[in-house]
């Protein structure tokens, strides 16, 4: 696990840019979408922290989000914290995998 994650949270205007068109932008940034009180989450590599201090990580990324994100007429939070034993939040495809589990034991349950 990541010694540091940065969390964004993201409101949308129905005059902005689209949902889809949010999302693939901070894919492409690196940050994966997650069930939780946060929409993303953006894990920082021992790497990443290798070559600077976690202050200057959480900069470039603020200023990437920002430049990645302006004039798409969003808002969005950021937030950047040591990760807890148990995590506030369930990466998607953690929750796509136990969503196809249960609707396979549905279709098991119907057949009978």
């Amino acid at each position: 696990m990541s010694r540091y994650v940065t969390h964004v949270q993201v409101w949308f205007y129905s005059e902005g840019a689209s949902p889809s068109e949010v999302v693939k932008k901070l894919l492409e940034l690196g940050f994966k979408p997650v069930k939780g009180p946060y929409d993303f989450v953006y894990e920082h590599s021992d790497e990443e922290l290798k070559e600077t201090h976690i202050g200057t990580a959480i900069f470039e990324i603020a200023d990437a989000i920002h430049k990645t994100l302006k004039g798409f007429k969003v808002l969005y939070r950021l937030e950047t914290h040591r990760p807890d034993e148990e995590e506030d939040y369930i990466p998607l495809e953690d929750i796509d995998a136990v969503l196809e589990e249960t609707r396979k034991e549905i279709e098991d349950i119907e057949k009978e």
